[in-house]
């Protein structure tokens, strides 16, 4: 489904320039703080808005939704093979064909024989070598050797060796696309085969905003004849009244109410294996350059997921957040929001000053006394 977000600038920015004047006049009618604050809210809004580009929250989910349509499409084998996908008939759906390389608008697109956009790094881990296994969606594959996770890679190599750790290899198990319920299937499945000291799960937007997060997945593999895998989600299916003839909106509509406690069983599950397995696990949430009025919302629903949990939890939701020209970080502005070179660079930076400021996480993921830098 292809998404047209074309506007009439002078017209949108007009209406966005009078509504502003009409909230700075009401400000001197309010009779009360709280109305006055809460206008203040709006107006600061609209001020982000003016400075920050043209989309607002349902441009963005529009334009997500848009995204997440053509990944739909790898069933279809032409589009799959020029994008880099291969359909699988199971609870995945898809994946990344090993052995890609090819250019797009911020980089270039690179995966090595296992279908991970890493360098070729085996089953087995070298002696001396601390693994990470990065599992997240689009936003953590990025232009290739210059995405975020690729540069932490690069400064924990810099800066956190020591006697017994002579290299750090950051695994990238992210796909585009893909819910909690698919990463946690690429942790159950695929993650222990190497051996990661660290499980780092990231989660965006995508989880919670308005995609219609893992529902929507599972309304895909019901659309599908695809078995839910799973018995904690056939029995949430069975108890949503999931039927099997089913339509799409159907299942998500059913299943809605249930998102929050499905992407938190997720991550218990992924929990659960990383411990099982003697790794660390660290959750990350991350904000493409968009307006924080647009996601933030849903980075406060994510936490009710991932906190309790007892692990590090990182939000870098501000990452962004006072950038004036916010299109110029993008890969394509009004067509592909993910963030280009220069976002990636700042996705890390934000991630970096984070990390030295949880001891916890920077622990958990060097395997260092924390203070080490």
């Amino acid at each position: 489904m292809e998404m047209n977000l074309t506007r009439d600038g002078f017209t949108k920015n007009a209406l966005k320039t009078m509504a502003l004047c009409l909230c700075l006049l009401a400000l001197r009618s309010l009779p009360s703080l709280t109305n006055r604050f809460h206008s203040l809210r709006a107006v600061q809004q609209l001020v982000w808005e003016l400075r920050n580009g043209d989309l607002n929250a349902a441009d963005f989910h529009a334009l997500s939704a848009g995204y997440y349509e053509k990944l739909e499409q790898a069933r279809t084998p032409a589009w799959a093979d020029k994008n880099g996908f291969r359909f699988r008939d199971d609870f995945l759906r898809y994946e990344y064909k090993p052995n890609v390389s090819f250019p797009y608008a911020a980089g270039m697109r690179v995966t090595n024989s296992f279908g991970m956009a890493n360098p070729e790094y085996g089953y087995e881990k070298p002696p001396f070598t601390r693994r990470i296994a990065w599992i997240g969606d689009s936003m953590s594959v990025g232009p290739y050797g210059h995405s975020y996770e690729q540069l932490l890679e690069n400064r924990l190599n810099q800066s956190y060796l020591t006697p017994d750790i002579h290299q750090f290899q950051v695994l990238n198990f992210s796909v585009p696309g893909y819910f909690s319920v698919q990463m946690m299937d690429v942790v159950l499945e695929k993650v222990p085969k190497f051996h990661p000291d660290v499980y780092v799960v990231t989660l965006t937007s995508l989880e919670m905003g308005g995609l219609g997060g893992p529902p929507r997945h599972l309304a895909m593999l019901n659309e599908s004849g695809i078995d839910f895998k799973y018995d904690y989600l056939r029995q949430i299916a069975a108890k949503a009244g999931v039927k099997r003839t089913d339509r799409r909106a159907e299942v998500m509509s059913k299943l809605k109410p249930y998102s929050l406690q499905i992407t938190r069983w997720a991550f218990e599950q992924i929990h659960k294996s990383a411990e099982a397995h003697g790794a660390k696990m660290i959750v990350v949430m991350v904000s493409g350059p968009t307006n924080l009025y647009v996601t933030g919302s849903d980075f406060d629903q994510l936490h009710k997921a991932v906190d309790g949990l007892g692990v590090p939890v990182i939000d870098l939701r501000g990452t962004f957040q006072n950038i004036d020209d916010l299109a110029a970080l993008q890969v394509a502005q009004g067509e592909d929001i993910h963030p280009n070179v220069r976002g990636h660079q700042m996705i890390f930076d934000d991630l970096y000053a984070h990390l030295l400021a949880q001891p916890d996480a920077l622990s958990a993921l060097t395997g260092s006394v924390p203070g080490h830098q």
